[in-house]
């Protein structure tokens, strides 16, 4: 066995097509949600995140941690998802010349609550986005979320309440100035 191969007592065959399942199980849908708040379109962050369960299996000897213990393991994950994010966001820097003569599609009408939530939801801070995506969009648990986000269930459950508290008002404020109007 080579020195790279073991990490903290645990052999690089320690962590098994079993863990990894597990982890993907637990972790998908939230992962996809953190990416996604990070700015990437929904499909750019599912393959971020397939990205990050591809990369932990092959790193897997770098993991320090037990395998079984999932608040490790998201943290793990946030950091290899993140490390993915940054690269491809350098790599679509560097194609970013679109020429400007290409026509430009219009968007369907969506439906006014729709529009409405979806303009309140971008006037939210940062970790209040990136709770109700994961939590919401992805229909994930407070615990995966916690482990995802290095928080306690209660710090995730408190920061989930403020913000369906802060959209409610968001809502309610837009929802009486375009009545005004």
């Amino acid at each position: 066995m080579t020195i790279g191969a073991e990490v903290s007592g645990l052999s690089q065959s320690s962590i098994t097509s079993e863990h990894l399942g597990q982890w993907v199980e637990s972790f998908r849908g939230p992962l996809v949600g953190l990416i996604a708040s990070w700015g990437p379109d929904w499909a750019q962050a599912e393959e971020i995140a397939a990205d990050s369960f591809a990369e932990a299996w092959m790193g897997r000897a770098r993991f320090a941690g037990d395998p079984s213990d999932l608040d490790a393991v998201g943290a793990w994950l946030r950091g290899i998802a993140m490390n993915l994010f940054r690269s491809s966001r350098r790599a679509r820097r560097a194609l970013r010349a679109v020429p400007a003569d290409l026509p430009m599609e219009p968007e369907p009408e969506e439906d006014e609550r729709q529009e409405l939530l979806r303009r309140a939801f971008t006037e939210l801070r940062q970790e209040h986005q990136n709770i109700l995506r994961m939590y919401y969009l992805e229909e994930t648990g407070t615990e995966q979320v916690a482990a995802l986000l290095g928080l306690s269930r209660k710090a995730t459950e408190n920061r989930l309440y403020q913000a369906r508290k802060a959209l409610r008002e968001k809502v309610a404020v837009q929802g009486s100035t375009e009545v005004k109007l």
